[in-house]
């Protein structure tokens, strides 16, 4: 069993009336099966398989690594339904059930995404 340590940072001096900073912080026993961190061409026109089978409950780490067109997008889909959009070098850290698939289709042109799971202990 391994430790994933989570961190996310939010900060900005001009959102709202008053400044935003704030980070949390999890600690995640994670254990096999995991899928290390890949990068994947995904093609405009339909969904593909990125993790076309899950047998645990999962962290998932996606990226749209993408560098050459600033308007291409990724659509994230979990066990079939579209509930991510990532633009250009945005990403998504998320917990998902067991049994859950994971499939992106690129828009406007391919993309590169970036992608890992840790599997709960």
């Amino acid at each position: 069993m391994a430790t994933l340590t989570p961190s996310l940072t939010l900060t900005s001096t001009d959102y709202g009336s008053d400044s935003l900073s704030f980070t949390v912080t999890d600690n995640l026993s994670v254990t096999p099966p995991t899928t290390g961190v890949s990068r994947q061409s995904i093609a405009t026109g339909s969904a593909q398989d990125v993790l076309a089978s899950n047998s645990a409950f999962s962290y998932i780490f996606i990226r749209n690594a993408s560098s050459s067109n600033a308007a291409a997008f990724l659509q994230i889909k979990l066990g079939g339904n579209a509930v991510i959009r990532l633009d250009v070098e945005e990403f998504a850290f998320i917990p998902i059930y067991s049994g859950l698939t994971v499939q992106a289709e690129a828009y406007t042109a391919a993309c590169v995404l970036e992608f890992a799971r840790f599997s709960k202990a």
